[in-house]
């Protein structure tokens, strides 16, 4: 059975009640949304595989790529992808395991939203 939105929420909070410094904090917050469904493709098995998740975090504006959370293909080990707003040539694909993450917060910062916050020197949060 899929994780619920709430669950998923839950685990971001979970995350979120660790950051210190308050400027990271803040640019999570303001990337955050409800999550809401969405469907991935799959590369690596038969073709036209797709997997449902959620999306949790939208920075299509500035990087066209959202932050997603999905049990299958790269889940349950990584669920936490980092995957292109925009579907290329009609697929919006999972992409490769480099974009898929253990914990929410990695793939923050592995994201061009964290690219201001990691530019301005280290963080005590990370």
């Amino acid at each position: 059975m899929p994780t619920p939105p709430a669950n998923i929420a839950r685990l971001i909070a979970g995350e979120l009640s660790f950051l210190t410094d308050q400027k990271v904090k803040q640019a999570v917050l303001d990337g955050l949304v409800d999550p809401r469904p969405i469907t991935l493709d799959w590369d690596y098995g038969p073709p036209g595989q797709q997997f449902d998740g959620w999306s949790v975090f939208d920075h299509e504006t500035e990087s066209d790529t959202l932050i997603v959370y999905c049990e299958h293909g790269f889940g349950p080990m990584s669920p936490w992808g980092l995957v292109f707003a925009t579907p290329r040539e009609g697929i919006r694909s999972m992409g490769m395991d480099s974009g898929w993450f253990r914990s929410f917060m990695d793939a923050f910062w592995d994201s061009h939203a964290a690219t201001p916050l990691t530019q301005s020197g280290p963080s005590e949060s990370r």
